[in-house]
């Protein structure tokens, strides 16, 4: 029916869709006084950018796309409104009128409706402005949540099944994320601010007020990522980046937990963060992942306690880990490679810590448009985006960590197998009682990290002979002065070990050309720096030689002289050094240098051999940790063991003997802590010795990098040991071996015993995410009309049916969540947990933990004792 009384808009109503952007006549109906012009539009599907006589409106499914394409392909809202006037401009042949920013402000309400929407605020009775400090997070499923996911009596867990409700955390820096000073925020005023994912803006700028002249964070990690916000500049920016928190193993943003950064990674920054999105959670252990956890934990508690004095209540000391991703750790100090390592951690499982690196790679495709835009804008953005990625992880969580399980089982029974034989070979060959005594040796280091570390194999620190022998002869020196020996102005032993490391850095540069026949312009200029650096380096030398072998000018020839006092700069690794030992007559040499030079050489260069057959230098990229004489005797031994073997299956045939003597591989040829290369690695291998011309040395060590080509490896936690180390030959007169069966015995536990965690832990996580959706989707139907601290049903009909079916609408998807997830991986779990109890005669099942990809998953064996 026509109304009666129509009013017309405003003459240019201009409409943005996803077609274009349209001039429409629109009359508005004068008929109903409390249907005003806003509703009309609303009920149309049109959002009206402003309250009060609009004149530009934006149709819902227009802000739909445009929210879809920005969270997931980060375009930006320029690109996208610009394509809208091309596409009208070009069909049409008119100019249409600029409503861009028109566009960007409703997209910053619609952005903040939605979010509270789906956080169900609009069922309330206290409306949006009831809304509490991240209220609005798309939270994570699998994680502990006391009261939605856990059993009633999880705070009272034994000590042995207390881990798996651990709540995990990573925390990061990210120097992408910048924003200018651009606007203000009374032009760009912050909607909800702190309601979501970034901290509240207020609490934190006072916060910040206290610490205005603290530094940033050291580190003694070689990444030293903290430091590259100080490197470029940082005029301008209102914020230099930005600290993040989200769950340790599944990737979801923390509430409360993003805040940004304005002179690099300071301890005040965050701090802050981190104890916003703790700030009233209640959970048995935290473990913490942070690429600088060495040095942020030092005061942690101090610090924690000046924002909150209650921290300490709710967390104790043993309640709180820290530990260092596994990719940043190799970086650090050695003393840092157990005390911080998930590999070594009770409780752990599987966890790696790297997890925030995936969440920033997504968010930094949004670092350009985020960074010119003003406060609101961008906290909008932000927190939006995350929440995007949020729900994209909730989508596809089930499978992942289904994924996850069969892979955990595979590789539990892997290494149950492997530490069975070992362990039983080692129980025949030394003894129960010392392998008790080695697990006690565990248990003690893992309370108490002060306590002797059986993971670490002493003699590889203590057999560094190059660095004991510069010790020994600078305390000679040493002494020699405090007798009153006239002494000079450079040391000696100082100069020969400047002279050493100059050759290895010459080295390093030849080979870099070895490697690299063609460079590109980076490398070009990698290597420019490379042989400046070399260049002074060798003037350094060259004053010290001056001092130490006054007269090498008299031993040497006029030509070789020339490479002193003219060396060639454009090829600094081919310029000879000179040291004694490169003088061949010993007269020469004697006469050449200062009292003792040669002799001091000597002894350094038999130390720097000892290291290099130790697998110290020439080892580097091998897991040291066993002399070198064992790999030798392994190695002459596996001839005649294949002839042994060959003659003993033409003698008996096959039989149960073939299970302790089976074929004897090459690459069952290793060292007991070195691990087998993969299938790619192989293949990486053979590709790159065929690409550079060369073959790796006799020992099988490969120093052929190529810049760009990151290999995939296998890390501590899915090593397998050979089996030709299940019964090792260990001697009384061999203590250094024995120390080196005892770290691989327990590296071997440790790896079982995570292993076995991560089944565990998983199995758990998918029971949590079942009892989350019952839990979420009982919350909706109390978010009915009517029900306590909903809105009551003297609210417009129309309204209070609406809310009702939203609400019905969220709690039957999460009803229907619970159902799947409990139908498609229940059988899994069932099998996991049948898998660690060691039942007999399990069958093969087939799960589908993939689309279009399925995956079976059988042990089949006779009952064992659990270990």
């Amino acid at each position: 029916m026509a109304c009666v009384l129509p009013q017309e808009a405003h003459h240019d109503f201009t409409v943005i869709h996803t077609n274009g952007i349209h001039p429409v006549s629109v009359r508005f109906c004068g008929c109903n006084a409390l249907l005003d012009n806003r509703k009309q539009l609303l009920r149309n599907m049109w959002f009206p950018a402003t309250p009060i006589n609009p004149q530009t409106v934006t149709t819902f499914s227009c802000l739909r796309q445009f929210q879809h394409f920005n969270c997931l392909g980060k375009l930006p809202a320029y690109d996208y409104y610009r394509g809208l006037q091309i596409m009208t401009e070009s069909a049409q042949r008119t100019k249409v009128p600029d409503r861009y920013p028109v566009f960007l402000c409703s997209v910053v309400q619609w952005r903040h409706l939605k979010m509270c929407k789906r956080g169900g605020r609009g069922h309330a009775a206290t409306g949006i402005n009831g809304t509490a400090l991240g209220e609005l997070v798309v939270e994570c499923p699998a994680c502990p949540h006391p009261g939605k996911n856990l059993p009633t009596d999880w705070d009272r867990a034994s000590p042995e099944e207390a881990f798996l409700y651990t709540m995990f955390f990573a925390i990061d820096a990210n120097f992408r994320l910048r924003n200018r000073v651009v606007s203000n925020e009374y032009r760009s005023p912050i909607l909800g601010d702190g309601w979501a994912y970034l901290v509240p803006s207020i609490p934190y700028r006072e916060h910040l007020e206290n610490y205005v002249s603290e530094r940033e964070m050291g580190s003694c990690s070689g990444f030293a990522a903290m430091f590259l916000a100080n490197l470029r500049n940082v005029t301008g920016l209102r914020s230099s980046g930005v600290g993040g928190v989200c769950c340790g193993r599944h990737r979801f943003w923390r509430k409360n937990g993003l805040g940004d950064l304005q002179e690099g990674e300071r301890y005040c920054n965050i701090d802050f963060i981190f104890w916003c999105t703790i700030q009233g959670e209640e959970y048995l252990v935290i473990v913490i992942s942070y690429d600088i956890s060495c040095q942020w934990s030092i005061n942690f508690w101090k610090r924690m306690a000046d924002l909150d004095p209650k921290f300490n209540v709710k967390f104790t000391p043993n309640g709180v880990r820290f530990m260092v991703p596994k990719f940043h750790l190799r970086a650090h100090q050695t003393k840092c490679h157990t005390r911080f390592s998930f590999d070594y951690a009770p409780g752990c499982g599987a966890t790696h810590g790297e997890v925030i690196e995936e969440g920033w790679a997504q968010s930094n495709k949004a670092a350009a448009q985020t960074k010119e835009m003003g406060p609101g804008s961008r906290a909008m953005t932000l927190d939006d985006i995350f929440g995007f990625h949020n729900w994209l992880n909730l989508e596809k969580l089930d499978q992942v960590l289904a994924k996850r399980l069969v892979n955990a089982v595979k590789e539990f029974e892997i290494h149950y197998q492997d530490f069975i034989q070992f362990d039983s070979g080692l129980e025949k060959t030394l003894g129960r009682p010392l392998l008790d005594e080695w697990k006690e040796k565990v248990l003690r280091w893992e309370q108490d990290h002060d306590e002797e570390c059986p993971y670490e194999d002493e003699s590889d620190n203590d057999k560094a002979q190059f660095k004991l022998r510069q010790l020994e002869l600078l305390e000679d020196e040493q002494s020699a002065l405090k007798e009153g020996v006239s002494g000079y102005a450079s040391s000696p032993s100082g100069f020969i070990v400047q002279g050493i490391e100059l050759q290895e850095a010459q080295r390093g540069v030849a080979l870099f050309l070895v490697v690299n026949k063609t460079l590109t312009r980076t490398q070009q200029l990698d290597l420019a720096k490379r042989r400046s650096n070399l260049m002074k380096r060798l003037s350094e030398f060259r004053r010290s030689q001056d001092l130490l072998m006054p007269r090498l000018s008299q031993v040497i020839s006029d030509d070789e002289m020339k490479h002193i006092t003219d060396p060639d700069h454009s090829c600094p690794e081919k310029v000879p050094l000179y040291l004694p030992s490169d003088i061949p007559r010993l007269a020469d040499r004697i006469h050449a240098c200062v009292a003792k030079l040669p002799r001091i050489e000597a002894n350094l260069r038999e130390a720097e051999a000892q290291d290099a057959l130790e697998g110290g230098i020439l080892g580097s990229t091998r897991a040291a940790g066993v002399l070198r004489q064992i790999d030798i005797r392994i190695h002459s031994r596996k001839i005649r063991y294949r002839i042994a073997r060959e003659a003993l299956l033409r003698l008996r045939g096959c039989g149960k003997w073939e299970e302790a003597l089976k074929p004897l591989l090459d690459e069952d040829v290793r060292r007991i802590n070195e691990r087998a290369l993969t299938k790619e690695e192989q293949r990486e291998r053979e590709e790159r010795i065929k690409r550079v011309g060369v073959e790796p040395d006799s020992d099988g060590e490969e120093f052929l990098i190529e810049e760009g080509i990151v290999s995939r490896v296998r890390g501590e936690g899915k090593r397998r040991l050979s089996w030709i180390w299940y019964r090792p030959d260990v001697s009384e007169d061999d203590p250094e071996f024995r120390d080196a069966i005892c770290v691989e015995w327990c590296k071997s536990r440790a790896r079982l015993q995570r292993w076995r965690e991560e089944v565990l832990l998983l199995t758990e996580e998918l029971g949590r995410m079942t009892d989350y959706a019952l839990w979420k989707a009982e919350w909706w139907f109390q978010r009915f009309v009517g029900k306590e601290g909903m809105k009551g049903a003297d609210i417009d009909p129309d309204l209070a049916e609406g809310l009702n079916s939203y609400a019905w609408q969220q709690a039957n998807f999460q009803s229907q969540a619970a159902e799947q997830t409990l139908d498609k991986w229940g059988e899994l779990t069932k099998h996991a947990r049948s898998v660690l109890a060691r039942n007999a005669n399990l069958k093969t099942i087939t799960v589908d933990v993939e689309d279009g990809e399925e995956e079976k998953l059988g042990v089949e064996r006779e009952a064992e004792e659990d270990i």
